[in-house]
């Protein structure tokens, strides 16, 4: 029963090829040319777009601001000489009352202000001078912020939306981006955008900022602390990742116990004042007691039958989880003995991060190949496009889907490779690869059409769920909340392919794994994983629980340790604790960062579970085949010891 799945059904109906005996088949060609070729006339597709939007497209128009008359402050023919945008009523729904101005109205506190702008007239704003008006009469005053921040002033004036249509205000500002004059001065401010919080004053940032600068050696610590503990945890893994489940699973079954025994305590109290309430005449209806009773009797009757399913279960599944237990200490014995490995996710994010850098400055070059103006309803440019430029956007939008798949298929199979070939080089202690380096040759000579057809699979589901997203967008922006019967249909259509995409996920890790074995083409090695998968349902699933927690267990243990330690240092230290103004910036920056680490060292040590597992079934196999594989020791020592020990029984 330990396990049938894996002695009754093979890999793909048939035994696995004699080839594997030797390790990962060496004999490789290339496969899925045509996806390969695709991908090429695609890339060159890709190419061809953003050459036409670099020589066509106007990014810098999109940076700058608009008048009402649709010019550009500071680029367009008589605005030349002004360069930002002034809000004459800086209030929600009179932002297309702007002008353009040649500087931010800024003056000294007890200086006179100025009642005239220094700016071009348009359509809307026609004068430059300071202005109240109501009901189209004209008044030129003295400007008295109090007026115009505070409601009260004019609450019960008749035409209060004509007053900030016909009026120009002069405010002190300052410019941002050097493009748009905003309101300065705390008074007004917090009168129009509500009370500013503390942690969003300027002041405050300062201090981060300080803070930062002031730590920022620990800052760059924390990286070698977070590995230097991520490495201990593997190591830990290595020895005691048997021990302490085992444990868990002990005291899983204590608990149960401990509450039973509870229950019945709580119960047989219950019973003694049930029979008393009965000898003094209480009907059972009435007996309140005697109804807890019976509850708390159900109770521990249903964590009586949790318990022994449990134990059943435990012991149909014993041998599933000692090999789930040799997987997770192969794995972290994998890590420890190839370090290079983890260098695989850091440099594909690095890749990742600068391909979406190229792919968002040639979005703007694309945007902007239409026609970019101002509108008099903002101060922001509008674009508009014809139909060829909206087909670039899209094809744009899935190429970038699709290479970002691809970057994360190679950084998978090239994990997935590395972990296969390190485990079959254990025979007579011979290591006979540069794993890491041998893996990305694979990817890249042999099998980069394959990598490209899973991605294209992602990259298409990927596509559709962003379709999904913006039309339940839109629904919303133009309709408010839609109506029930369209709503449910489009959130479960929203749901299939969220979970569309995990599946083929799941799909295209175990055909890399696979890739990465037999050298097969996409389709077989998906058919043959899949297989595999479902075939050994019981053994996937317990390795998969049991490497979740521990991967969890990882992140966080990494994350708080590394944290707690850099605290200590910082709130200790001379050197930094009277010049810190507060740990917590600097105490953020420790976690996010040894968190990223721990997420980095499990997503190595998550696809070196999935290889080693389908490596160690494989095994399994052949040793079925041929009893005398056996003996070669070919296997890491955890599996060796596991499948010896199997072997006996």
């Amino acid at each position: 029963m330990s396990h049938k799945e894996v002695e009754n059904k093979p890999i793909h109906g048939n035994p696995p090829d004699e080839q594997l005996a030797n390790g990962p088949i060496e004999d490789r060609s290339c496969t899925d040319l045509i996806c390969f070729i695709l991908f090429v006339g695609a890339t060159v597709a890709f190419v061809v777009i953003i050459s036409m939007g670099f020589n066509q497209g106007k990014p810098e128009r999109l940076s700058y601001a608009y008048d009402p008359n649709g010019r550009a402050c500071g680029h367009d023919e008589g605005v030349f000489n002004a360069p930002y945008i002034y809000l004459v009523a800086p209030l929600v729904g009179y932002l297309n009352r702007s002008v353009c101005v040649t500087q931010c109205p800024n003056w000294e506190q007890g200086t006179k202000q100025p009642n005239r702008l220094e700016c071009v007239v348009n359509n809307v704003i026609t004068n430059c001078s300071e202005r109240y008006s109501y009901d189209g009469v004209n008044d030129i005053r003295d400007f008295d912020i109090n007026f115009l921040i505070n409601k009260e002033n004019y609450a019960n004036e008749p035409s209060v939306d004509k007053l900030f249509n016909y009026s120009t205000f002069i405010y002190n500002s300052t410019n941002i981006l050097d493009r748009l004059c905003i309101p300065s001065g705390e008074q007004y401010v917090e009168k129009i955008y509500g009370n500013m919080d503390d942690i969003a004053s300027v002041q405050v940032f300062e201090q981060w900022v300080a803070d930062i600068r002031l730590t920022y050696k620990i800052i760059f610590a924390s990286v070698g602390i977070a590995f230097a503990i991520g490495l201990f945890y593997m190591l830990v893994m290595r020895y005691c990742a048997g021990t302490l489940t085992w444990t868990a699973i002990f005291l899983y079954f204590v608990c149960i116990v401990l509450f039973i025994i509870y229950l019945n305590d709580k119960a047989n109290a219950y019973k003694i004042k049930a029979a008393l309430n009965t000898a003094q005449g209480i009907s059972d209806t009435d007996n309140q007691d005697l109804q807890t009773y019976y509850g708390l009797k159900g109770s521990m009757i249903g964590m009586c039958i949790i318990g022994g399913l449990s134990l059943f279960g435990l012991l149909c599944y014993f041998n599933r989880i000692r090999m789930a237990i040799a997987v997770i200490k192969t794995s972290a014995l994998f890590v420890m003995e190839v370090p290079s490995i983890m260098l695989v996710p850091p440099v594909f994010s690095l890749l990742v991060m600068g391909y979406w850098g190229l792919w968002i400055i040639s979005f703007f070059y694309i945007y902007s190949m239409g026609d970019v103006k101002g509108s008099s309803d903002t101060p922001l440019a509008t674009v508009e496009w014809d139909d060829n430029i909206r087909y670039y956007l899209i094809y744009h939008l899935f190429y970038g889907l699709w290479t970002n798949a691809l970057l994360q298929a190679i950084s998978q199979f090239i994990l997935a490779s590395s972990a296969c070939l390190w485990f079959y080089q254990h025979s007579d202690g011979q290591l006979i690869h540069f794993y890491v380096l041998e893996s990305v040759k694979r990817s890249i000579i042999y099998h980069f059409g394959s990598l490209v057809f899973g991605a294209l699979l992602l990259a298409i589901v990927q596509f559709i769920r962003f379709w999904l997203e913006y039309i339940n967008y839109q629904m919303k922006q133009f309709q408010g909340e839609p109506q029930q019967p369209i709503k449910c249909f489009i959130d479960c259509l929203r749901c299939y392919a969220s979970c569309f995409e995990r599946f083929i996920s799941f799909i295209n890790k175990n055909a890399f794994i696979q890739i990465a074995l037999t050298g097969d083409n996409f389709l077989t090695a998906a058919k043959n994983g899949f297989y595999l998968a479902w075939n050994n349902a019981g053994q996937f699933a317990v390795t998969s629980g049991i490497g979740s927690v521990f991967c969890t267990l990882c992140k966080l243990f990494i994350a708080f340790s590394t944290t707690f330690l850099c605290y200590m240092i910082i709130t200790t230290s001379d050197t930094y604790k009277d010049k810190l103004h507060s740990p917590i910036v600097p105490t953020l920056l420790f976690f996010i960062i040894s968190y990223v680490i721990g997420d980095l060292f499990m997503s190595v040590y998550g696809m070196s579970i999935d290889a080693i597992l389908q490596c160690s079934i494989t095994e399994l196999e052949l040793i079925k085949a041929n009893p005398g594989l056996l003996k070669k020791k070919r296997a890491p020592q955890p599996i060796q010891d596991f499948l010896e020990e199997h072997k006996k029984q």
